[in-house]
């Protein structure tokens, strides 16, 4: 096709073409079109096919027009693309579109490309991370909190309630209504056996002040006055009289730290145990203090390559974090479209997060060109299978949800990109 094509920099990244077809070659099509429209289309007074195109045109020139132009800008674009030797990131936004028939047909496309990047120095790069080390103290702290896992509760028969029991209770409660209020329509609370932690995060103070002191078979009436932002609806906002009976007082009772506990968590001994507890820990800390220095040298990464950011990789990126967003929020249970959020403020706020993901993915996908890294199929297929074992789903399963987001080459990409960063952090020089 005889096309006009100029290429515009915007920017290092915007792009903007300009292609002109001209009228000689658009008439063509118009014709074909027209003639194309006459063979199909029905006219009074005339034989399927025999109506005069000069007729066909102006009852059908809307819809010729828009066929015309539907048929070249596809065809066009490919070719100018081509010529000028580009790679758009996305569909490109059309601008400035005039075609008549017997006219030459102009528009924009405008678009985004990558940038140039210029790789900076990734080797030796120097940069400082918290001292690894785990203390005595760190260990004892765990195995308090193995102790704590392991609790038992215990009857409680010869003392009233007091702060850290567990009162079982049977309760009953009613809105109080506001004098000259209709009722509410809210319904009783009746629940029999509630176990309640008196003094505990999660328990009401009202509860607490109320069941302190309290024995076995003691009912007691109180109120309780709901802020009007608790979670529980029929509840925020509302004040609720109970009456309660105790049922039973249970006391917390932690195991003792000795051999027998440790056989308990399948170790031989509490020696054993206490190597296991270092050895976790030291394996936590250090993968958090591989992923704080990775962080660190990608920030270098960015300081030292600054180049402009294609803003339709960014907002792609964005849609990946709203839609971890609302899987969060499905998950536990609530529906993302009855969430009051403002959620173009979230894009807002997301958005520079994402910026810093994007620039940092095409850097390491640069550097991985530079240095020749790869992801083999091998390579792939055992992340495939460390996703699944992860997700507790089958391998075909995890498979076909990875090709329908982002497909196994976006996988592989990612591997790429993950497997230059560990070449960048195997080769940087770290101070403590």
């Amino acid at each position: 096709m005889d096309i006009q094509v100029e290429l515009v920099d915007v920017s290092t990244v915007k792009k903007k073409l300009k292609v002109e077809i001209p009228a000689a070659v658009t008439q063509k099509k118009f014709d074909e079109v027209a003639d194309e429209y006459r063979k199909r289309m029905r006219l009074p007074g005339f034989r399927p096919g025999k109506a005069p195109v000069a007729m066909v045109k102006r009852r059908f020139h809307k819809d010729i027009r828009s066929d015309v132009i539907q048929q070249m800008i596809p065809d066009s674009y490919e070719q100018a693309i081509k010529e000028k030797g580009i790679e758009p990131l996305s569909e490109p936004h059309l601008e400035s579109l005039t075609f008549e028939e017997g006219q030459p047909l102009t528009y924009e496309a405008h678009f985004e490309t990558r940038p140039q990047i210029s790789v900076p120095n990734y080797k030796g790069l120097d940069v400082q991370a918290a001292a690894l080390s785990v203390t005595d103290e760190d260990v004892q702290k765990e195995l308090e909190k193995l102790r704590e896992e392991h609790a038992r509760l215990t009857p409680v028969e010869d003392r009233p309630i007091q702060k850290g029991d567990f009162a079982v209770i049977d309760m009953h409660g009613e809105h109080v209504l506001e004098e000259g209020h209709a009722p509410h329509g809210h319904k009783p609370i009746d629940e029999e056996n509630v176990t309640v932690e008196v003094g505990g995060e999660r328990t009401h103070e009202a509860f607490t002040t109320a069941l302190e002191g309290m024995n076995i078979a003691q009912e007691k009436s109180f109120d309780v006055t709901y802020p009007a932002d608790y979670p529980q609806k029929d509840l925020a906002g509302h004040t609720v009289r109970f009456t309660v009976e105790v049922a039973d007082i249970k006391k917390k009772e932690l195991p003792e730290l000795n051999d027998e506990f440790a056989r308990e968590l399948n170790m031989e001994s509490l020696d054993g145990l206490k190597d296991k507890v270092r050895s976790e820990i030291t394996e936590f800390r250090e993968k958090n203090r591989e992923n704080d220095i990775k962080k660190k040298l990608l920030a270098k990464l960015a300081e030292a390559a600054p180049f402009e950011v294609p803003e339709s990789l960014v907002e792609d990126r964005v849609d990946d974090r709203i839609r971890d967003l609302t899987y969060d929020i499905a998950v536990r249970g609530v529906d993302p479209s009855k969430v009051k959020l403002d959620w173009q403020k979230v894009r807002d706020e997301l958005r520079p997060e994402a910026e810093k993901d994007v620039r940092a993915a095409m850097i390491l996908s640069e550097l991985a060109k530079t240095e020749g890294i790869e992801v083999t199929d091998d390579e792939l297929e055992e992340e495939l299978e460390q996703m699944a074992k992860s997700l507790k789903q089958p391998k075909e399963k995890v498979r076909q949800h990875v090709q329908k987001q982002s497909g196994l080459e976006g996988l592989r990409s990612q591997l790429q990109r993950r497997k230059a960063l560990d070449f960048v952090y195997k080769q940087a020089n770290v101070t403590a």
